[in-house]
């Protein structure tokens, strides 16, 4: 009896973790019918595509850097002990990423309807 019921428990917990924590949505853009709208458009694109560069660098910088200070930590902490290595030695933090590829998106989308295109959302039925 033990058994099945986490084996119940463990199907359950499968079958949430697969169903999401709500609606999912997909998107259909559609670009603008003049040529003017089109040139709009590319350039958006070419802006999102140098935006995203532009985190992924930043993100490599800051990883860089993180990796620069921890050698430092490390190198300070040599021949000392905890206490006194807590007390003189800098313990970098993790450069969390801030999410700017978020903003990438959004900035596009602006500019896809300002360029004359038109985005729907629809709610998908899984």
């Amino acid at each position: 009896m033990e058994f099945s019921r986490k084996m119940l428990a463990v199907v359950v917990l499968a079958g949430l973790s697969l169903t999401g924590c709500g609606p999912s949505y997909s998107y259909r853009y559609s670009p603008p019918p003049s040529a003017h709208g089109m040139n709009c458009i590319n350039s958006c694109s070419v802006e999102r595509n140098h935006c995203q560069q532009m985190n992924r660098l930043q993100e490599n910088n800051q990883r860089a850097v993180y990796q620069a200070e921890m050698r430092a930590y490390q190198y300070c902490q040599n021949g000392k002990s905890k206490k006194e290595a807590r007390r003189s030695c800098y313990y970098p933090s993790y450069p969390y990423s801030s999410g700017s590829s978020y903003s990438c998106g959004a900035d596009y989308d602006t500019c896809y309807m300002a360029c004359g295109g038109t985005i729907q959302r629809i709610l998908n039925k899984d």
